[in-house]
């Protein structure tokens, strides 16, 4: 079952299991050592086949990109299959507690707003009066430019009770919004919100008294769910897309100690906090930064797989874009620093938290290795350029059963968890789509150029522009025009080589073609509350 459902209190259903050797075996752990396997298998031929004669020096050239590009997904997913493999055997924490201790240590419950829509506020603020915890202090830390939407925030934090904190230098963003409070808290643990984010009544309750029966634990993270997918394609798209990292990748990054604070819906220990010199203001995905000093200076991290929060996805498909810019150069940024710590400083992590941060950092690469990818088959088929040379028997033999296990490993693993598999191929699209702007925001975080700390976008938005989908509709077309002509040679000219360039262009075009689905416009939402209730419990 996913976690929204654990978090109702319906038990998750156990795993298929079969008899083996006298033991038992929850076959998704055969899945993930046959995919191994036969990963390894077409690792060895893809590298074998650089080497086959009949290259020219710019299929060559092509031939190191699409080996870089699928060397680069070989690595990410053996990332997940250990991931779901950590997740089935070692993390237990799915259940609520039977017994809360009754002890409330002090909490400062921080809300973190700008230029954010008042209604919306309001909802966050209530929503956190409401949790069933009577040391807690509320801070509405407001960073809003706009002098109406910074009135009006002041005038709710006055109406429910809340401690209003204003600058008037913006300096470190959220970060530094958060760090010039925390010189003046005295409260033991932090609990933090987006603006968007609406908690249930119990989730300090929950959640303290992990911190409190370990003293090196500085944080404990929970999942985002969004609920507004009802109302937003690209809303919906996203929340499975993320569903895939909240499910099987998070409880094997907690299970391996190095699972990281997400900048929302997270309880961190003030004492941790300080150590390290608060968030880090530097980046602007301060929260993964901020994790990787924790984690240095030999404090644990705990995430908890139940939905306590329910929030706001991107609407829009340019809010979207804006999220993934944002996360794509702070995640890059903090991959560079961890890829020059490791040589000096080795030790300074258990090797299992560098490959999770390794595997986290690199991810938004992505972008360039799903590039690659859309325009190997079309230069093939449409330009004569020859990415690889192998016999096609050999490299269907190769690929396929590799291809195919990696396919039904994954969705079998989440349709455990509740999920469907066209929901699931949404959030793949997605994040398919974003490949034009991860490239863009991969390049800046290399090349060291900042970006301002940049809000998702909530509420009405527009279509994007066709000329900011240009690279998406050109590619479309030219993958298009591959089908076409590959289909052409395969049935007419019997040439059973341009078989497989097909197979990628058509399922390249699918992916591309959804950008259409996705870019549409978001008017306000109807007249009832998404929110009714969820606070309540």
């Amino acid at each position: 079952m996913s976690s929204i459902f654990r978090a109702e209190g319906v038990e998750e259903p156990k795993s298929p299991d079969f008899t083996w050797r006298g033991g038992r075996f929850s076959i998704i752990y055969v899945l993930v050592a046959v995919v191994l396997t036969l990963l390894c298998i077409y690792a060895v031929f893809r590298g074998a086949s650089l080497f086959n004669p009949g290259y020219r020096w710019f299929d060559h050239v092509f031939a190191v990109l699409l080996l870089m590009a699928e060397f680069f997904l070989l690595f990410h997913s053996i990332g997940y299959l250990l991931s779901t493999l950590k997740a089935t055997k070692g993390y237990k924490l799915t259940k609520t507690r039977v017994f809360i201790p009754l002890s409330e240590p002090p909490v400062a419950v921080i809300i973190a707003s700008f230029n954010e829509p008042p209604a919306m506020l309001e909802d966050t603020i209530i929503s956190v009066t409401n949790l069933d915890y009577a040391n807690k202090r509320i801070y509405l830390l407001d960073d809003s430019t706009k002098e109406d939407l910074r009135k009006g925030a002041e005038a709710l934090a006055a109406k429910h009770g809340c401690i209003y904190v204003h600058r008037e230098h913006r300096r470190g963003y959220k970060a530094g919004a958060i760090n010039d409070l925390l010189r003046h808290l005295e409260q033991k643990y932090v609990a933090i919100f987006d603006a968007d984010q609406k908690p249930t009544y119990n989730f300090l309750k929950e959640i303290i008294p992990f911190l409190e029966e370990d003293d090196k634990l500085a944080l404990v993270q929970t999942p985002q769910f969004y609920g507004n997918t009802e109302y937003s394609a690209v809303a919906f798209g996203a929340a499975h897309q993320q569903a895939v990292f909240y499910e099987y990748i998070c409880e094997g990054k907690s299970v391996s100690g190095a699972m990281f604070c997400c900048g929302t819906n997270v309880v961190l220990r003030t004492e941790a906090l300080c150590s390290v010199g608060g968030f880090d203001e530097t980046s602007v995905t301060e929260d993964f930064a901020t994790s990787v000093r924790l984690h240095i200076k030999g404090w644990k991290s705990l995430y908890y797989n139940l939905v306590f929060v329910q929030g706001l996805g991107p609407e829009t498909l340019a809010g979207y874009f804006t999220q993934q810019t944002r996360w794509a150069m702070g995640t890059l940024g903090v991959f560079k620093q961890v890829v020059a710590q490791f040589p000096c400083h080795p030790k300074a992590l258990p090797l299992s938290q560098w490959w999770e941060y390794t595997l986290s950092g690199s991810y938004y690469f992505v972008g360039w290795a799903w590039f690659i990818f859309i325009i190997s088959p079309i230069v093939f088929v449409l330009f004569g350029v020859r990415p690889v040379i192998a016999d096609p028997l050999l490299y269907l033999a190769a690929f396929a059963p590799y291809f195919v296990l990696s396919l039904y490993n994954f969705y079998f693993s989440m349709i455990k968890r509740g999920y469907r598999v066209r929901d699931l191929f949404k959030g793949q699209a997605i994040g398919f789509v974003s490949f034009w702007v991860l490239m863009q925001a991969a390049v800046a975080a290399m090349l060291g150029r900042k970006r301002a700390f940049g809000v998702t976008p909530k509420g009405a938005g527009g279509k994007l522009p066709w000329r900011y989908l240009t690279p998406h509709l050109l590619l479309l077309a030219l993958s298009a025009s591959a089908v076409i002509l590959g289909l052409y040679e395969v049935i007419v000219a019997l040439n059973f080589v341009f078989l497989v360039n097909v197979f990628w262009a058509l399922y390249h075009g699918v992916l591309l073609s959804s950008v259409l689905y996705f870019n549409r416009a978001f008017a306000e939402y109807p007249d009832e509350h998404i929110f009714r209730d969820w606070a309540a419990g």
